[in-house]
């Protein structure tokens, strides 16, 4: 800018600053730059302390330890190993870390629903999978269905665990099948797609009328499903896992 105009502005706007002498602006200059700084280590630091975070409610989530030993083992340990070897600065950036409870439950939900959004694009995008589902009891005797699916992905079959949800009602073929359907209806999967479908041999899955593949092939338009039983028998204290191919026109 001209440089009459740089002083009228200084006149009129900054009045205050109008007689300071040269090194009271360096000093300015000097303050906005370590200002600058400060907010991008901070900045830094924050973005640092969020990954850490997400690491240790992964770690928590694949040991099955409650959510509160987070911070009250985890984050002290943390804190006094930094301490002794570090220094009490770097203390200050671990204590930065959140790692509450909720904060946990928070981290493990959103990596949960991000692997599941990866999934899920995954499956829509290929042909045909294939479809395991199996049911169980919990410890509080409430009935769970866990489903997998297989698919061949890049030339390579990849098997991936895709939902566990309780059976609110009886645990017949057609309350299986209905937890499933109302999962793949909110996720847009076509039960086209699905080639075959593994299970135990209980009646609720083979049952010929109300059974689950029973309720499959209704689903598929050409009624076309392979089913694979799986069954489980200890011999000698091993365990042998015995399978039968069936293909349902």
């Amino acid at each position: 800018m001209v440089p009459r105009k740089l002083k009228r502005h200084l006149y009129s706007s900054h009045p205050s600053c109008a007689n300071k002498d040269k090194q009271y602006f360096k000093r300015c200059l000097e303050q906005n730059k370590k200002q600058k700084e400060f907010m991008k280590s901070a900045v830094t630091v924050s973005e640092k302390a969020l990954e850490a975070s997400y690491h240790v409610a992964k770690l928590i989530a694949r040991q099955k330890k409650p959510h509160t030993v987070s911070e009250t083992l985890i984050k002290p340990a943390c804190m006094e190993i930094v301490r002794l070897m570090l220094g009490p600065n770097e203390v200050k950036k671990v204590n930065k870390v959140s790692l509450s409870a909720d904060t946990v439950k928070r981290r493990i939900h959103d990596m949960s629903s991000d692997i599941l959004g990866t999934l899920i694009k995954k499956l829509l995008s290929v042909e045909k999978f294939a479809l395991q589902v199996d049911e169980t009891t919990d410890i509080k005797n409430k009935a769970q269905q866990i489903a997998t699916v297989r698919f061949v992905d890049k030339d390579f079959i990849k098997e991936h665990y895709l939902f566990c949800k309780e059976v609110p009602e009886r645990t017949t073929g057609e309350e299986i099948f209905r937890v499933t359907d109302d999962f793949f209806k909110i996720c847009n999967i076509q039960w086209s797609n699905c080639i075959a479908v593994c299970m135990d041999g209980a009646a609720a899955m083979t049952g010929r009328k109300k059974g689950f593949v029973s309720c499959v092939k209704q689903k598929k338009s050409d009624g076309t499903i392979y089913t694979l039983l799986h069954t489980s028998r200890s011999i000698d204290g091993q365990q042998f896992a015995g399978r039968t191919f069936e293909h349902d026109e």
